[in-house]
């Protein structure tokens, strides 16, 4: 008998074979006594002694490979899985003496190279499911006021690491920064968006990288009047912020916004390029109105 008639063989059991989302095959009793060239009720007859005390020679190879009795009995209706169809050609081509076939050597040597359950994946078309990546937990952080005590903690360690030495404004705005990052945090977390909202002295400090002064012609309060005064179109929106350690309203920008970042910009620019910004808000009366916060 040759490869070709095996191959022939395999195309008439094909309607017996089957393989499960997992890639693990079954063929029927017919189909496996097929293979090895051997009578269907002969096999029928040798699996079923794996209920008797004395077991025929083929249970007990198969007993050694772990297959418990239970199952094996259970084989006539679900089925012979593929590594057990293995054992059954290997026992018929090599140990079952007088009853060794030919066809069942050839068939253990057509399935030695690449494997039962991968000959039996590949006449079935079967092709391994792909698996979604896992995504990562998303981690859960603690309380913004928690998290915010824990930074309060930390300066105070280093204050008296330092002998008192910590500039308290520094420490101020340390708090204030936190703060008002942990509650914008929060609020992406609960609300997904792209917007980001940033008060002027925020943006000039974070994206341009500019120190904005805390006193002086170019102190950071006369920036925030500069652009509402000058640059009225790029928003009047306010949130409160904390400032100081207080709430207070805070006038903030859309910085997802090109034409606002453009109008920031230049509008900062202007501020610090000018000789005396509080002599040009005078004149335009910018310091009648009621002043508001621009952190």
């Amino acid at each position: 008998m040759s490869q070709i008639e095996i191959a022939q063989i395999i195309e008439q059991i094909k309607q017996e074979i089957t393989v499960d989302s997992n890639g693990q095959g079954k063929a029927s009793i017919r189909a496996t006594a097929r293979l090895a060239d051997i009578n269907d009720a002969g096999l029928l007859r040798s699996l079923k002694t794996a209920a008797d005390i004395s077991h025929s020679k083929l249970v007990e190879k198969l007993v050694r490979k772990r297959f418990e009795c239970a199952d094996i009995l259970g084989w006539s209706q679900s089925g012979i899985p593929d590594v057990a169809v293995a054992a059954i050609l290997h026992y018929y081509g090599f140990e079952a003496g007088k009853r060794c076939s030919q066809q069942a050597r050839l068939a253990c040597e057509a399935f030695e190279s690449i494997g039962v359950r991968a000959w039996m994946q590949d006449i079935m078309g079967w092709i391994k499911p792909t698996t979604q990546p896992q995504q990562p937990p998303t981690p859960t952080l603690p309380p913004v006021e928690q998290r915010l005590h824990t930074l309060v903690e930390a300066m105070k360690t280093l204050a008296e690491l330092t002998g008192g030495r910590l500039n308290p404004y520094m420490e101020q705005q340390v708090k204030d920064y936190a703060g008002n990052l942990l509650a914008e945090h929060n609020r992406k977390m609960l609300a997904p968006s792209d917007e980001r909202w940033l008060g002027v002295v925020n943006f000039a400090e974070s994206e341009l990288g500019k120190k904005v002064p805390i006193s002086g012609s170019h102190y950071r309060g006369h920036l925030g009047t500069w652009v509402r005064t000058f640059y009225p179109q790029l928003g009047d929106r306010q949130e409160d912020r904390l400032v100081n350690g207080t709430q207070q309203p805070v006038y903030v920008y859309a910085c997802h916004d090109p034409a606002v970042v453009a109008g920031l910009t230049k509008a900062i620019e202007e501020f610090f390029a000018h000789p005396n910004p509080a002599v040009a808000l005078k004149q335009a009366g910018a310091f009648s109105k009621k002043a508001v916060v621009t952190a």
